[in-house]
């Protein structure tokens, strides 16, 4: 985006004064020195054209698309005469010819296995592209016969608000009878009731309660509900359970050691739940049918992207296999997301809920909850028998049992789709096209031990303990080198042999030198799945708690101890400053930590708060920041090709880090998590962003079921969990039926006491709306609805003068405001005149609300940035900021106060009133790989920054223990780690390394 030029020094001011103006004046727009007569007129024509550039390129609210990525309706189609330099068709789906197995046409599950393709020619240097701008190239497959090359512009996404007229209530009344879109409850009045009970967990006894109060003198027998019971409420909850997908039950009977176990679960069809997803008309819009290839092209640069699976290879290999024919049918793999976890509901009873996830849906959809949303699948068993005290052989077998149930438990509930993923089914989409569907499994997300229970491969110690290659055990910290992949046809062929063996002992160890179990695994038989290649990355459990809480971090508390160094951390870690979405931690030292989002959150802040208590060049520091790297990159929303070249350097970085803290602190990684390392980056080309396969996504689950549990009589508990997710399907559904009818007949409210209550409260702290966007209340109107800030927490308002001589005594950053505020704005403004007679009115905020392009995804990202002296009693706060100039490197600011000024012509001027900060020679004891140090100016020493100069929020730490210099309390750590966006910025500022 072109660059605002940076705030006037003081010489630079008094050389643009008024009365000492040019002959000729320079334009900061279009940088050209203009004749004065007419200069007016233009430069109001260059600054209109550089904000619209500004808003276009996406600094501005409301100017990215809110459909999700890789969606085909974000793209503008490319018309046929345009010639595109983009991958040959026959060169879309073709793996490297040492790994292509897809001439096999009996192979069941071998397109998850293969090899990831080297990088095909990119779309670069074609003619019809302009020399600078940044584009999106989609590629669709070359059976996909439902879509187009396509290309936009991200200086051209723009959204568009889509209206209804409303009608007259009359005219409304008259479609909610005809329609009716909550039935079968009786009322909408009745369906909110049970919305309610239902989301605020009431039992039946207080439910039956409330409705006879409501039926009778509560209301005095007035109510238009019609449900007057417990039992009229659970009559029309059970009729809106019907058209949903509902749980039913089966029974194994493994057998243990000779005694012969009875396990009822419950589970639902997963077929059933795929139908009532791609024959929804609002979800089948949303729908990728088929793979594509994604490209991002910034000025003569291009590079091909992953983000969502379709974009990635194995879908793209599938795509290869299947047929073309009927020509009137589309044949499109449907691939699933399958999460499993133990989770605690009690302090003594564990849950082993199973979500699925429709891949085909965009992730905004299918990971959150509601329509397309992950679905409660079925629940896994599990026997509680503790074998800890047995002997080795009997931890075994109780081992293998575990894994043979596990295979029992997932082949009843996946029984529906086996024949399915051969053959597929004809089935009518929500869309009224004819599609050929083929299910199967692209993504499984577990832990350690679920995951070797799922692959029914051995655990940990084993001689190969990772579920998805023959890594040895002495070199499961060799992250640079690749092992044998497992995969369904050598695992296969490993328990055939196995069972032909002549002795035991022979087959004991042909399984051992593999890590299997003798168990035949329920994928085995699937086409288009592969149980091994199936199991993904899990930041959650491989980074966050697991290399990082479960080991670095056990490391860093052994060397600081529990003596001054650790009283220090805790202290600087609660001074730490507070920053949205980032956890305010006040006791480090003293408390133990087991979820992983606050591992995260640790991980992010620790380099800041141990550098100064560790030893100086301390090789865990670099290890550490070199996990963090890894970890933000892997992080990411979109992965590029340089950011995962960035990915694989960083892995290097991090292997030679261990190594030093191996040898110095004899810490041993030989552990598997630290070996799934080595995976991450086939899995990213492979299934797409990591994110969307983390188990985090489901750690929600554990709540609901926890939620449900408490409302059961503890007896036969699974069956009434079910049920109670049964009920909260239904109210969704509804839901979303009720929320749709309103927004197509009354534009997206339906009238009522509550509707008329939240227009009253949002009239309460919003005062004007521009442009579709609210604005708090002020004494000051914002001059423009598409500026990329808005102004909040109002304060005093009034003249520039009085309002400096009745405020200065009390706070310096108003000393000498109205002269200051007036050279700056002449300067800025030159059109303006600004004499000490002419009067301007001027409004404090304290808080700032500024959306930002985000450099990981190119989507609206906001910060919310706070100036106040006693923020909710915690302190002063007054957050950072990072502006735009034209050095290279990253400017950064502290708020001190935010401005609104009213100039006598009525332009309307938002500023920021701001300390600098400048590149500080000072250094810590160990410097990082993308270690900054910044220099605050002194309080006195204050310049203003007009609004549109700034980027986004920043957070800088102070450096503690304070340095024993002059400037050291002014000196901070800038934390390039708070998010994705950040991290891109500061990973860019002084090399461009990733697109």
């Amino acid at each position: 985006m072109p660059r605002a030029p940076r705030y006037p020094s003081k010489a630079t001011r008094s050389l643009t004064a008024r009365d000492a103006r040019p002959k000729t004046l320079y334009c900061r727009y279009c940088k050209q020195n203009r004749d004065p007569r007419g200069y007016d007129r233009h430069f109001q024509s260059c600054k209109a054209k550089h904000e619209r550039a500004t808003r276009i390129q996406g600094t501005s609210r409301g100017t990215r698309s809110r459909l999700p990525a890789g969606h085909s309706e974000t793209y503008a189609t490319i018309p046929d005469d345009v010639e595109m330099t983009l991958p040959d068709d026959r060169d879309f789906g073709n793996n490297n010819p040492e790994d292509n197995q897809s001439e096999d046409a009996n192979a069941a599950s071998t397109v998850q296995s293969e090899s990831v393709r080297a990088p095909v020619a990119q779309p670069g240097g074609a003619s019809h592209f302009p020399s600078s701008g940044t584009y999106i190239i989609v590629e669709p497959h070359p059976k996909d016969r439902h879509s187009h090359r396509s290309v936009t512009t991200l200086s051209e996404a723009t959204s568009s608000a889509m209206s209804t007229a409303v009608g007259d209530h009359q005219h409304l009344d008259n479609l909610l009878d005809a329609a009716r879109p909550w039935a079968p409850w009786p009322t909408i009045h009745d369906f909110q009731y049970a919305e309610t009970a239902l989301h605020g967990l009431l039992k039946p006894e207080i439910i039956d309660k409330q409705l006879k109060g409501i039926a009778g003198s509560w209301t005095g027998h007035r109510s238009e509900m019609k449900m007057k019971n417990y039992k009229d409420y659970q009559r029309a909850l059970n009729a809106a359970r019907v058209p949903g997908v509902n749980f039913r039950s089966h029974t194994i009977n493994p057998e243990l050691w000779g005694e012969i176990k009875h396990y009822t679960f419950y589970y639902r069809d997963p077929w059933e739940w795929i139908l009532s997803l791609v024959t929804d008309p609002s979800l089948a819009r949303l729908s990728t049918w088929k793979s594509q290839r994604k490209f991002y092209r910034e000025d003569r640069r291009c590079e091909r992207f992953v983000d969502e699976p379709w974009t990635a290879d194995t879908w793209c290999a599938v795509d290869d296999q299947l047929p073309e024919l009927p020509q009137n049918s589309q044949h499109c793999w449907l691939p699933l997301h399958i999460w499993l976890d133990k989770g605690m509901v009690t302090s003594h009873v564990k849950m082993f809920p199973i979500v699925l996830r429709a891949l085909w849906l965009p992730s905004e959809i299918r990971n959150a909850a509601g329509n397309g949303g992950g679905v409660l699948i079925g629940f896994m068993v599990e026997d509680p028998g503790n074998t800890k005290d047995r002997s080795d052989r009997k931890q075994y077998e109780f081992a293998q049992f575990k894994r043979e149930v596990y295979q029992q438990v997932f082949e009843i509930i996946f029984q529906s789709l086996f024949k399915r993923s051969w053959h597929g089914e004809m089935v009518a989409c929500g869309d009224r096209i004819d599609r050929i569907l083929y299910p199967g499994v692209l993504v499984e997300s577990m832990d350690m031990e679920e995951a070797w229970n799922f692959t029914c491969t051995r655990s940990g110690q084993a001689n190969f303990p990772c579920p998805t290659c023959l890594v040895p055990q002495d070199m499961l910290d060799s992250l640079l080198r690749t092992f044998e992949p497992r995969t369904t046809e050598t695992m296969r062929d490993i328990v055939n042999r196995a069972r032909t063996a002549d002795t035991v002992r022979e087959r004991d160890q042909l399984l051992k030198d593999h890590g299997l179990h003798d168990i035949t695994h329920f994928l085995w038989n699937f086409r288009f799945s592969d149980p091994y290649q199936s199991v993904t990355y899990d930041l959650l459990h491989f980074d966050e708690s697991g290399k990082w809480g479960g080991h670095l971090w056990e490391l860093i508390l052994k060397v600081i101890g529990d003596g001054r160094m650790a009283t220090d951390m805790t202290q600087i870690m609660s001074g730490f400053p507070r920053w949205r979405g980032l956890k305010h931690i006040n006791d480090l030292a003293t408390k133990d930590f087991t979820d992983g989002q606050t591992h995260l959150d640790i991980l992010k802040c620790i380099v800041f708060v141990v550098v100064q208590l560790l030893p100086a060049k301390s090789s865990l520091v670099h290890c550490i920041r070199s996990l963090l790297q890894y970890r933000m990159m892997l992080g990411l929303k979109v992965l590029t090709e340089s950011r995962i070249a960035r990915v694989e350097h960083l892995i290097q970085k991090y292997e030679r880090y261990c190594k030093d803290v191996a040898r110095e602190h004899g810490k041993n990684f030989c552990f598997p998590k630290q070996h799934w390392t080595s995976h991450a980056v086939r899995d990213i080309w492979a299934k797409g962003a990591l994110r969307n396969a983390t188990t985090r996504l489901g750690e929600g689950m554990h709540q609901d079921v926890a939620q449900h549990f408490s409302l059961t009589n503890m007896r036969n508990a699974d069956k009434q969990v079910a049920q109670r997710d049964e009920d909260q399907e239904a109210i969704a559904r509804t839901r979303m039926i009720v929320d749709d009818f309103f927004a197509r007949v009354h534009d997206g409210a339906a009238p009522g006491e509550d509707e008329e209550k939240n227009v009253k409260d949002e009239a309460r702290q919003f005062k004007y709306s521009m442009g579709g966007r609210k604005i708090p209340k002020s004494r000051l109107q914002p001059g423009n609805a598409d500026n990329h800030w808005i102004l909040g927490s109002a304060g005093n308002c009034g003249d520039s003068r009085t309002f400096t001589t009745t405020y200065a005594s009390n706070d310096p950053v108003f000393r000498g405001l109205d002269g200051r505020l007036r050279t700056f704005l002449q300067d800025e403004f030159l059109d303006e005149t600004l004499g000490d007679g002419e009067p301007i009115v001027v409004q404090v905020f304290r808080c700032l609300y500024i959306t930002y392009a985000s450099k990981d995804d190119w989507k609206t990202g906001e910060d919310i940035l706070r100036c106040n002296n006693n923020w909710y009693n915690q302190g002063p706060r007054y957050d950072w900021v990072l502006f735009n100039t034209d050095t290279p490197g990253l400017a950064c600011a502290r708020l001190r106060s935010l401005v609104r000024c009213k100039l006598p012509s009525g332009r309307i001027v938002d500023l920021a009133i701001v300390n600098a900060a400048r590149a500080s020679p000072w250094r810590p004891r160990t410097v990082w790989d993308g270690c900054e140090v910044l220099e605050e100016s002194k309080l006195e020493d204050l310049s203003f920054l007009l609004l549109d100069w700034i980027i986004r929020g920043a957070l800088l730490v102070p450096v503690r223990p304070v340095p024993n210099t002059a400037i050291g309390p002014r000196l901070h750590f800038f934390v390039d780690v708070v998010d994705n966006d950040m991290y891109l910025r500061a990973l860019n500022a002084k090399r461009h390394v990733c697109l």
